[in-house]
């Protein structure tokens, strides 16, 4: 037999209720940054190592099928700054999408010379504004190609003083959020140097000269190129602590904590 007490009910008053919850929303504004941060770079690391490796193999595919890179017909697109360094990077642009076809799941590309997908304000990792752009191709993953800076057709040259990149073609650049912010480079948008062998993400281990990481992916730094030693962290070492503490090197410590 159960007994019962009259008025003997216990339960939370309205204001502990409100105190509980006031508690709950404290910790959850404290935690949820970090959270949305720390989903944010796993995102990024996933998007850029996919990148990375679909590239090389839709390189080394086209290679297969149609000759060397050098052989394509590519052109030249700096031209310091002129019409034809746009014109060029586009046509640049329609060849390698020639070549490369499916493997990249390319669902929309701009034509020679439009900017049909809008025009992008770009900044370095230290945020100092850069030139504008339009994003060149558009992937399923809502991720977009922005640039093919074609710096040596003929892919003989050793771009940036970095060993590793003898015959070098150009340049690639690659945001893994398509036109959303921030689009700076080191953060949603990697450098990545186009070789006769394959795609080479910017800021290698064994990087000299400029191009590298401690020069160009660090926030102690300024100028419109900083940024771009950033991808090859992000792919190898998994992680954007650059952008939490400045102390970070290939042969040392490579977490903040």
């Amino acid at each position: 037999m159960h007994h019962y007490t009259k008025d003997k009910f216990f339960g939370f008053t309205l204001a502990e209720v409100l105190i509980t919850l006031g508690i709950i929303g404290v910790v959850a504004a404290m935690t949820m940054p970090s959270l949305i941060a720390e989903h944010k770079t796993k995102e990024t690391v996933a998007k850029l190592k996919k990148f990375n490796s679909v590239m090389n193999q839709a390189l080394i595919m086209a290679v297969q099928e149609h000759g060397e890179i050098s052989d394509w017909g590519l052109k030249t697109s700096i031209q310091s700054g002129s019409d034809d360094e746009l014109v060029n990077s586009r046509e640049g642009m329609n060849i390698l999408a020639e070549k490369l076809g499916s493997q990249l799941q390319v669902v929309k590309k701009c034509e020679a010379g439009i900017a049909c997908m809008g025009t992008t304000k770009r900044s370095s990792l230290d945020g100092t504004p850069y030139k504008n752009w339009t994003p060149i191709m558009l992937l399923a993953d809502g991720s977009t190609i922005n640039a093919f800076w074609i710096t040596r057709p003929e892919c003989n040259g050793n771009f940036g003083n970095t060993i590793a990149l003898k015959n070098s073609c150009g340049e690639v650049f690659y945001d893994v959020n398509g036109t959303k912010p921030p689009n700076a480079t080191g953060k949603d948008v990697f450098w990545f140097v186009l070789t006769k062998y394959g795609l080479v993400p910017g800021g290698l281990a064994e990087a000299t000269g400029s191009s590298t990481f401690d020069n160009r992916c660090n926030l102690e730094k300024t100028g419109t190129m900083n940024g771009y030693g950033c991808a090859a962290w992000v792919i190898y070492n998994e992680n954007m602590d650059y952008l939490k503490c400045n102390d970070l090197s290939w042969n040392g410590k490579t977490k903040c904590r």
